[in-house]
């Protein structure tokens, strides 16, 4: 009776931990990781433009199949317009809202121009998940 106990109990202890493995966080590697790169390379925080565009690549997968609602900009910001370019998906961000945060990263920085990751992310719509990273600089001309 206690062996047969015992089975039951390591049955359900097994269940339950594949179980949560099953559910848990996804990993890096269950991310497809996506060609971004965003323009201006350079961002003079200044500036009068209407765009922060970005280009997203993804290896091995069709960018047609991204499902372009899911798109964001560090968490935050989703494009206001997109388009299939090749292999490319290319899409806009409003700049405005991407300068007024990135103004406020400036400034918790304490410099006049700095380098900073802008991650985009996002899925498919198969559900797939992708996210991808570029390195811009921004600045603050006015500032001495």
């Amino acid at each position: 009776m206690r062996l047969k106990l015992l089975l039951i109990t390591l049955g359900l202890v097994t269940v339950i931990l594949f179980g949560l493995q099953a559910l848990g966080p996804l990993t890096k590697a269950d991310i497809i990781e996506a060609a971004v790169d965003i323009k201006p390379d350079t961002l003079n925080l200044n500036r009068q433009g209407r765009w922060i565009t970005v280009h997203i690549k993804l290896e091995g997968y069709n960018v047609s199949d991204i499902d372009t609602s899911s798109i964001l900009l560090e968490g935050l910001f989703a494009p206001e317009w997109s388009n299939i370019e090749g292999d490319f998906l290319m899409v806009k961000f409003d700049a405005s809202g991407v300068i007024d945060y990135l103004w406020n990263v400036l400034y918790h920085m304490g410099a006049n121009r700095i380098r900073v990751d802008l991650t985009i992310a996002g899925q498919l719509r198969s559900g797939a998940q992708f996210a991808g990273m570029d390195t811009i600089t921004i600045m603050d001309p006015i500032k001495h």
